[in-house]
């Protein structure tokens, strides 16, 4: 715990006041011991990268709707999220579903087409998941159920994803069937793509060094700190908890000039697809 040393008056002695001080970058430390595993690792890559890389809504627009391939090294991590993890998550789970029966949509074979016509009609398994994305991926969804800033549940999935795309893409190739153009499938991969930064106005919790306060915790406390009810906050163990925004991140940018901001690939889980989509009609 830090000691703060100060004193009322010039002539009078120094006090030595306890001070449980919680940093931003602590937060990581917290996730650890409340048992997370993926999102203090992404919350670390962003405090380790150095100088500070802020997207803006420009660039940030542009990593998310443009070519994967053209997003710089430094701005994206394909390492930490794994499907395998994912999947553990009814956000996903539900996500994965829908694709599974609705890729193959209208919208989903007109960029189907495009891929194809970019990719000489064969869709092959590439190696980097930007260029999976760029020249495969065929149709995605939005995943995480949100409510007034909370997901589903404050998890490991919260921390490190909470709202983002899974995405669907394709290995076949073009052929033709009783004189129609058809697609020929032979697996379809899940993956998410999401952005880490801290643009906008979104709460991040009620955080203290043990970890993250739970909904009904939040709440308690939102409604003690405006009415400045510092006794009740005392009573539940919250005096040294602090509500966490994305301006506090972006301040930390400005100040120690340290968190580049990136694109989350997750790798991709490639699968069989239903009987129904083995063939697909162009």
């Amino acid at each position: 715990m830090a000691e703060l040393k100060t004193h009322t008056m010039k002539s009078a002695p120094k006090t030595t006041l306890n001070a449980n001080i919680f940093t931003l970058d602590q937060i990581p430390v917290a996730m650890d011991k409340m048992g997370w595993k993926v999102a203090p690792q992404l919350m670390r890559h962003w405090f380790n990268g150095k100088p500070a890389k802020p997207f803006n809504d420009k660039t940030k627009t542009l990593y998310v709707t443009g070519p994967a391939i053209n997003i710089p090294p430094e701005h994206v991590n394909d390492s930490i999220v794994k499907m395998q993890w994912a999947l553990q998550f009814k956000p996903v789970q539900k996500g994965l579903n829908y694709l599974m029966k609705k890729w193959a949509s209208e919208k989903g074979k007109q960029i189907l087409n495009d891929q194809l016509a970019k990719s000489n009609g064969i869709l092959t398994n590439r190696r980097d998941i930007r260029e999976i994305d760029t020249f495969n991926s065929v149709n995605t969804t939005k995943i995480g159920d949100y409510l007034f800033g909370f997901g589903e549940t404050i998890d490991d999935y919260f921390g490190a994803i909470g709202k983002a795309n899974l995405k669907l893409a394709v290995q076949g190739y073009q052929d033709r069937s009783g004189g129609k153009k058809v697609f020929i499938t032979k697996q379809i991969g899940f993956y998410i793509k999401d952005t880490y930064d801290f643009l906008g106005d979104e709460f991040l919790g009620v955080w203290h060094k043990n970890g993250v306060l739970s909904k009904q915790q939040t709440l308690k406390y939102v409604v003690y700190r405006d009415t400045k009810d510092w006794v009740n906050i005392a009573s539940m163990n919250m005096e040294w908890a602090a509500p966490v925004n994305n301006f506090h991140f972006r301040k930390w940018q400005q100040v120690r000039n340290t968190g580049v901001d990136f694109i989350v690939f997750s790798d991709i889980l490639w699968l069989p697809p239903l009987k129904k989509h083995r063939t697909i009609d162009l």
